[in-house]
């Protein structure tokens, strides 16, 4: 589809959105994600606190400290996230840094949607909002597969990213 034409795209009359979390890990190029399975909503302070401690589990495994880089949307700067994050223990294994507030081009995971969204999350018609959620984990599964992609997305070199697969589920 060329740049600036309005896609038409069947619909059931309810559009549905589904909530992630994703982590780029720079030293292997791995990209990890979270597709909270719920019934309503968004993202949510919970569900992030979930993800992170994945990481500090990880963390922990491999005795090597997590940097988290965060751009300042509501569940990063929540209370109950910051007094997670402000806990000594999560301390110990993870360091934030914050991005400046308004700089998604600064946010090297905004690039990682951005791909997730052209490789069949956006605009595809599903029966039901399960079948998104597990269309979304197959695309986004299908990045987190190939880590030399994952960090060209990253860094923005078009030609490697180009290379992951397109798939286009039915929604079956």
């Amino acid at each position: 589809m060329r740049r600036g034409k309005q896609m038409t795209v069947p619909s059931p009359g309810q559009n549905s959105k589904v909530a992630a979390f994703g982590a780029i890990n720079y030293a292997t190029g791995e990209h990890r994600s979270l597709v909270p399975r719920v019934t309503k909503g968004g993202k949510n302070s919970a569900q992030f606190i979930l993800f992170v401690g994945g990481l500090v589990v990880r963390a922990r495994k491999t005795g090597r400290r997590v940097i988290l880089v965060l751009d300042n949307g509501p569940i990063h700067t929540s209370k109950k996230t910051m007094a997670f994050l402000n806990h000594p223990e999560i301390r110990k294994h993870i360091k934030v840094l914050w991005l400046p507030k308004y700089a998604p081009n600064l946010n090297d995971q905004e690039r990682v949607w951005k791909v997730a969204k052209q490789q069949g999350v956006a605009n595809v018609l599903l029966s039901n909002r399960e079948t998104l959620i597990d269309h979304v984990r197959k695309v986004l599964n299908s990045i987190n597969t190939k880590p030399g992609s994952t960090f060209a997305i990253a860094i923005g070199r078009r030609q490697a990213a180009l290379t992951i697969p397109k798939y286009l589920g039915t929604g079956t």
